[in-house]
C-alpha cells in the first residue's frame, strides 16, 4: 500500500508542465510555394505582462542565425521594410506575450525534472506569405529556458519552435 502511495506521487511530481508548449490558431496552408526569402522583423511586445526588453531583438536574430545555418533559404531579412522580390517572401511576425521568471530553489528541489522551475517565455506568431498578405499559419508557443538560464538560453526551445514551424510550411 505504501509503495503504490509513494508511486502515485512520484508520478505527480515527474508529470506536468513540459519543457514547451505550441497552442495552433490556424493550420499551415498548403501553398505549394517554396519560400527563399525570409523577412523577420523585431518582434513587438505586450504592454500588460512583464517582458525582458533584449527578447525583441535577440529571438528574431537568433531565429535568423538558425535558419541561416539550415541553408535553406537565399536571403534572411531582419529590416523592418517590405522586400521587393519577385520570389516568394515569408514575413515571420511575432509579439512576445510574457515571461516567467525562474525559481533556482524550484530546479535544486525537483533537480531539473521536467524542467521545473525554469523560466518561460511565450510568444505568439503569425507566418504570412508577403506577396499576397496573406496569413499562412498564427500560433502561440511557450519554451522553458535551456542552462544556464540566463541571456540567450532564455529563448533557445522558442526559436527551435518556431524554426521548426517554417520549415513546415516551406
Amino acid at each position: 500500500m505504501i509503495r503504490t502511495f509513494i508511486l502515485f506521487i512520484s508520478l505527480i511530481f515527474i508529470s506536468g508542465c513540459g519543457a514547451q508548449f505550441t497552442t495552433v490558431y490556424k493550420q499551415p496552408l498548403p501553398t505549394g510555394k517554396k519560400y527563399g526569402i525570409i523577412q523577420i522583423p523585431d518582434f513587438g511586445k505586450t504592454d500588460t505582462e512583464f517582458v525582458p526588453l533584449d527578447s525583441v531583438t535577440l529571438i528574431p536574430d537568433m531565429l535568423a542565425e538558425k535558419l541561416l545555418q539550415s541553408g535553406n533559404y537565399r536571403v534572411i531579412d531582419r529590416s523592418p521594410d517590405q522586400v521587393e522580390s519577385n520570389e516568394n517572401v515569408l514575413i515571420v511576425k511575432g509579439v512576445v506575450t510574457g515571461f516567467i521568471k525562474g525559481c533556482k530553489y524550484c530546479e535544486m528541489i525537483f533537480m531539473g525534472l521536467d524542467d521545473r522551475g525554469k523560466g518561460r517565455t511565450s510568444v505568439w506568431v503569425q507566418l504570412i506569405d508577403g506577396n499576397t498578405g496573406e496569413l499562412i499559419t498564427d500560433f502561440g508557443t511557450q519554451g522553458t529556458a535551456k542552462k544556464p538560464g540566463y541571456g540567450k538560453s532564455r529563448y533557445i526551445r522558442v526559436v527551435d519552435i518556431i524554426a521548426e514551424k517554417i520549415e513546415q510550411v516551406n
